[in-house]
């Protein structure tokens, strides 16, 4: 299953507990769309063409949910989906 995104201009992924993640996209006009994935190995991004982040911050401290925040240059589409274990993140 592949869930699409559009118009994303800031995306949020954290690693809660576990093998779980939680990834959210915030979009034009303030609209969220939070998916939750459990059994994940790790996170890929596929690019099929180019994607411009303007700024990205990953928090990596002990004793804190790991987060990963992008925000990109102009609103992008997505396509998201679990594969074999992977979070697979195309731009679209």
């Amino acid at each position: 299953m592949e869930e699409k995104v559009f118009e994303v201009e800031m995306m949020y992924i954290r690693h809660t507990t576990g093998t779980n993640y939680s990834i959210e996209f915030t979009g034009r006009r303030c609209k969220n769309v939070i998916l939750n994935f459990s059994k994940v190995e790790g996170i890929e991004f596929s690019l099929q063409r180019a994607l411009e982040i303007k700024h990205s911050y990953v928090q990596m401290a002990d004793g804190q949910n790991k987060i990963w925040n992008l925000k990109f240059a102009y609103p992008t589409n997505f396509g998201v989906k679990l594969l074999l274990g992977k979070i697979i993140i195309d731009v679209i």
